[in-house]
């Protein structure tokens, strides 16, 4: 135990001590959070573009309506400012004047409307792009007018906009469930699975090079002189699950920092503050270290057997994709259970993500959770045994081949020293 005890406390210290261990810590989330904003940020901006349609508030309109549907030709713009439409006499003149830049936009409705309910649009900008839509101020005015000939409540059936009111009581006591209730739940599970992917992205690659530099640099048989091997498996899993949790310490405290302060200057996107299951919580993160644990066994596994780590790099992709499978099946797990979410469940790789997407989705019994939390842990010990036989086996072979029938042609005898 003491060597262990050193091996974990060389690593955490020389990893520590390391610019490019903070750069992963500090820029990676930070390059994540920046992606994201921005991608929402465009989002955002090109549905309200689709939304709202290109503003017309600074152009001159022009319209010919050869049906006299309309009963107006002002509207109020997006500047809270009345706006008018000049009327034409013809639908050459109108298209005339767009290509001479006498008006920016032209609306034509044809004298079959009634028939056949389309409007043509004339305009020529000084450059287009996929989310030009001139169509906003002649929607408003076909809307206005269409609605006095309905009455105002069928006006309101017809375009959606009846409230409506929704009352959800929980399985366990049928108490009434609220929104801010709701949205409380599943922010363990939300949370674990966000770390979870965190963590992967962020010490993936580190993980498998730090079982393969030992044999990369040809000091393993140094190594093996001077420590038992179940030490040293022991101590780099644990190790470089500290190192993980150190940063997502990094990580999390200025989220929750940001947190407090959208809720004291009232910043945050939702108008409630979030409530905090304890119990909940402290299942999930006990979750998140488990899954933690098997995925940091399996890459350690791969480093072991691996001559150096860009073949490690390989072989870790198998259990990158294996680990975020559910993703693909996402479907499945966040509707009734099927026999695809109980596979994604059980299955150690696939079962971290799975587990916390449907507990996120409100699919996941009790049960399910403990029965997927003890395979996790199982398959962590026996893969953490895996791992220390084929360093013992691996560890001073410096061939550029990992040769299966040499790992495991000798007796399992070493598996109990």
């Amino acid at each position: 135990m003491k060597k262990t005890w050193e091996v974990i406390r060389f690593e955490v210290m020389r990893n520590l001590k390391k610019p490019s261990f903070w750069a992963a810590a500090i820029l990676v989330p930070v390059l994540l959070g920046a992606y994201i904003g921005i991608a929402a940020l465009a989002g955002y901006e090109a549905g309200e573009s689709l939304e709202g349609g290109t503003d017309t508030t600074e152009m001159t309109l022009g319209l010919y309506d050869e049906a006299e549907y309309l009963k107006i030709t002002k509207f109020v713009n997006a500047n809270e400012e009345e706006q008018e439409l000049i009327k034409y006499d013809d639908k050459e003149s109108g298209i005339t004047d767009v290509k001479n830049h006498q008006i920016d936009v032209f609306y034509y409705i044809p004298a079959n409307f009634a028939e056949n309910p389309s409007v043509e649009i004339y305009t020529k900008p000084e450059s287009t792009s996929l989310f030009s839509d001139y169509s906003a101020p002649i929607r408003t005015l076909l809307t206005t007018s269409a609605t006095e000939n309905v009455s105002p409540i069928d006006f309101v059936i017809i375009t959606g906009a009846v409230e409506m009111n929704t009352t959800t009581y929980d399985n366990a006591d049928d108490h009434e469930v609220d929104f801010q209730e709701i949205v409380s739940d599943v922010v363990a599970p939300v949370l674990a699975l966000i770390l979870f992917y965190l963590l992967i992205v962020v010490l993936g690659n580190r993980i498998i090079a730090a079982m393969t530099e030992e044999k990369e640099n040809r000091i393993s048989e140094l190594v093996l002189t001077s420590i038992n091997p179940t030490n040293l498996i022991v101590g780099k899993i644990v190790s470089l699950m500290v190192l993980g949790l150190i940063q997502l310490t990094v990580l999390v405290i200025p989220i929750i920092v940001l947190y407090k302060l959208g809720i004291k200057y009232d910043a945050l996107p939702f108008d409630f503050e979030l409530t905090f299951d304890a119990i909940s919580l402290t299942q999930y993160a006990a979750y998140l270290i488990a899954s933690y644990f098997l995925f940091t066994s399996f890459c350690v596994a791969i480093g072991a057997v691996s001559p150096t780590a860009k073949d490690a790099n390989s072989f870790s992709s198998v259990i990158i994709i294996l680990t975020i499978l559910p993703i693909f099946f996402i479907g499945s797990l966040t509707t009734p259970p099927q026999p695809m979410s109980y596979f994604l469940t059980f299955f150690p790789p696939s079962a971290p993500m799975a587990v916390m997407i449907r507990g996120a989705s409100g699919t996941l019994q009790q049960w399910e959770f403990w029965v997927a939390f003890a395979i996790i842990i199982v398959v962590s010990a026996l893969m953490t045994k895996l791992a220390t036989y084929l360093f013992r086996r691996n560890a001073i072979d410096f061939t550029s081949k990992v040769s299966f029938k040499k790992l495991f042609g000798s007796p399992r005898t070493t598996w109990k020293k």
